[in-house]
């Protein structure tokens, strides 16, 4: 696989999106490469935007930084001879299922949290419509791999089985800060059993700071959207129907 440097652009207000489903009409798209849009969610400090930077810059800021708002990464890719371009949408770390289209009071002052309604519905529709999604946490907390799993079971609700089929979009689950991972109490055989047999989704584990595996979580972004899931451990490409985002049931925590 091939990796050309990308570009980075800031997705101020995403109440707006294409006709075509990306999250905001940033860039016009490119007729002779194939699309592929990588959307990253992860608790707070998983470290899943140093991932992205480390991928398209070979880049570490030691600074913890924390997303505010969303942002649009473009990286160019080759995989078996076919040139893809990728969209990396790096989402804040933030639940945002609406339920029943009423807002819960955590969201009812957007100074406070930075996040107005309109945003939480567009993040929810660049989920819907993405080809990957990556759920990133940190190896050495319990809590981080805890809001991974509230956060995909809340997305998963959100397919419902009396509207018309769509497909699910394929599922990367990814460790991150395995250079700490001698100080973490979690069981990790047991996390990655469970990831690859019940949850049916990719499992990586990877360091940022050391650039280590880094590649092989977009290479097996492209593996999946190309070849669909092996026999052990990937994503099941299986169809639901989806629940229209606004009228989602699911529950802000």
């Amino acid at each position: 696989m091939t990796v050309m440097k990308g570009q980075r652009d800031s997705v101020e207000s995403c109440s707006s999106r294409d006709d075509d489903g990306s999250l905001c009409s940033l860039k016009s798209r490119s007729s002779s490469m194939e699309q592929l849009d990588v959307v990253f969610l992860g608790a707070p400090e998983c470290g899943k935007t140093s991932i992205i930077k480390q991928f398209i810059y070979s880049n570490f800021n030691t600074t913890y930084v924390p997303t505010k708002q969303a942002s649009l990464y473009s990286s160019a890719i080759v995989y078996q001879n076919q040139l893809f371009e990728m969209n990396i949408i790096d989402i804040p770390s933030t639940p945002f299922c609406p339920q029943d289209g009423a807002k819960k009071k955590r969201f009812d002052k957007p100074s406070r949290n930075r996040f107005t309604w309109e945003d939480l519905q567009a993040y929810a529709a660049a989920i819907s419509r993405a080809s990957v999604l990556v759920f990133v946490y940190d190896m050495t907390s319990s809590e981080s791999f805890q809001f991974v799993t509230d956060l995909r079971e809340q997305i998963l609700e959100c397919f419902d089985p009396d509207a018309s089929p769509v497909e699910l979009p394929m599922m990367i689950v990814a460790g991150n800060k395995h250079d700490l991972q001698r100080f973490s109490r979690l069981a990790r055989r047991h996390i990655s059993h469970m990831v690859r047999k019940s949850w049916k989704c990719s499992y990586l584990e990877c360091s940022a700071l050391f650039n280590w595996h880094i590649g092989s979580i977009f290479y097996e972004a492209v593996r999946l959207v190309k070849e669909g899931p092996a026999r052990e451990g990937s994503s099941s490409h299986y169809k639901l129907p989806m629940r229209a985002w606004k009228q989602c049931s699911c529950t802000i925590l």
